[in-house]
């Protein structure tokens, strides 16, 4: 019986300017066939499959909806160790009362508007599986319909690191303020990987000297990119470069990339 399903789509659509107007996904054909009838024939897999371990579904445009996972077979929900689900043009795809039947997760991947307090609190539930991996998309584009209002506190993530001790976050931000990401980087929040790529959004060096401090033993892994040519000096009055600060002060960082 199949075991893993992962359906990846075109990650352009989070270039695209707010939300895609739903009566287009409706004209959407794949092998002639309409996306509403894609979309169930997804849930009938959901429904026959026994023994998934691995569901992924990303950029793959209205074809999972709230409604999907109610569709997922008891047996594999039992048995279901990995979901990713992304897609910005979209509400929250997985509800409380789904993630609830999910108690042998180890990896999640959502939008990072996604994860509720709701939600944190449910995986630092004691009668789970603890999570090992936690990746989280913030796409600036996408936050005017998806704000962070709700999100996970700081509180949320004590509980969650207590009860998941080895938890690690992957957190990947297109196009996000520096305010916004300051607001997301919570002191508790265990940060293995950060991918930060912008277009037009500058990053301060307040915020490399807050990653710098608080993720100092347990970032690994640091990626800024920039496609605008004017990269800013982000040394400017200061004696000390902050990436270099960053590159001293985590003593785990073995991926350091700058590209722009």
């Amino acid at each position: 019986n199949l075991q893993k399903l992962s359906l990846y789509g075109d990650t352009c659509v989070l270039q695209q300017e707010g939300l895609l107007d739903s009566s287009n996904l409706h004209q959407i054909h794949q092998g002639d066939k309409k996306i509403n009838e894609i979309q169930q024939l997804f849930m009938e897999l959901l429904s026959n499959s026994r023994q998934l371990r691995w569901l992924s579904c990303s950029f793959m445009l209205g074809l999972v909806t709230p409604c999907s996972l109610a569709c997922l077979s008891n047996p594999s929900a039992e048995t279901l160790q990995h979901l990713s689900l992304l897609d910005h043009q979209l509400g929250p795809l997985i509800s409380p009362s789904e993630l609830d039947r999910l108690s042998k997760l180890q990896s999640l991947a959502l939008d990072f508007s996604d994860l509720t307090s709701e939600l944190c609190g449910l995986l630092a539930s004691p009668c789970r599986t603890p999570l090992h991996r936690l990746s989280l998309l913030l796409n600036g584009a996408a936050l005017e319909f998806k704000p962070l209002e709700g999100t996970a506190t700081e509180d949320d993530w004590k509980a969650l690191v207590r009860v998941s001790a080895n938890l690690r976050v992957y957190i990947m931000a297109l196009e996000v303020d520096s305010s916004e990401l300051l607001r997301v980087l919570k002191p508790s929040l265990p940060l293995e990987r950060l991918h930060l790529d912008s277009y037009s959004t500058l990053v301060t060096d307040a915020t490399l000297e807050l990653i710098s401090q608080q993720y100092n033993k347990t970032l690994t892994h640091f990626l800024l990119l920039r496609d605008d040519p004017d990269f800013p000096d982000l040394s400017v009055n200061r004696n000390e470069d902050p990436l270099v600060l960053l590159a001293w002060r985590c003593t785990q960082l073995a991926v350091l990339v700058i590209h722009g």
